[in-house]
């Protein structure tokens, strides 16, 4: 989908997004054979696709992660809700960070320094840093770090994307079937595309 088709959309009725979205809920659930399953943070927005999807499929099971890192309310809140199955991640937020290392700013930034700082390459740590024609390839490579965060590269601890990835998306796969995900394109650029 290209920037204009995502404008018009977002221009649309609440109607008529609602139709658009049930339309693609019954697609996944078409694509998957009905073996799917909604994840849930206890969020508004993984609440509204909650809603939406069993309005049309009430038996689709939700699937909370609890990392020990959620508010007491979300906890209250999740439980409070039907046909949710919750798991637990195999490490533990601590253990995680001091493994791997603190996600920092964000996912895409963090892994870009840590990246960085695990790239043996001069060459290729001044990609990551300013981007330009890689001289292998000879392909453009965007910078991966913004200009204004150059200076965490030297900080002085771990930093890495592998606390979601670790915490949440591997816990999930615990779960059989394929996940419903609601997230907003105005949270950020990656969610947007």
């Amino acid at each position: 989908m290209n920037k204009e088709v995502l404008k018009y959309r977002q221009s649309l009725p609440l109607e008529e997004k609602i139709k658009l979205t049930n339309e693609r809920i019954k697609e996944w659930y078409d694509a998957w054979g009905g073996e799917v399953y909604i994840s849930f943070s206890g969020g508004k927005d993984s609440t509204v696709l909650l809603n939406l999807v069993r309005k049309i499929y009430p038996n689709v099971p939700a699937v909370f992660v609890n990392t020990g890192l959620e508010y007491p309310e979300i906890l209250s809140f999740v439980h409070s809700i039907d046909n949710v199955t919750i798991l637990r991640p195999k490490m533990k937020f601590k253990d995680v960070l001091d493994k791997y290392g603190y996600p920092v700013l964000s996912r895409k930034i963090s892994m870009g320094i840590s990246r960085y700082r695990n790239t043996k390459s001069d060459i290729q740590k001044q990609l990551r840093l300013h981007g330009g024609i890689n001289p292998t390839s000879k392909k453009k490579q965007h910078k991966t770090i913004p200009i204004k965060y150059h200076h965490m590269i030297d900080a002085p601890f771990k930093i890495s994307e592998q606390c979601c990835v670790i915490m949440k998306e591997r816990s999930l796969k615990q779960f059989s079937g394929f996940g419903f995900v609601g997230i907003m394109a105005d949270n950020s650029f990656d969610r947007q595309r």
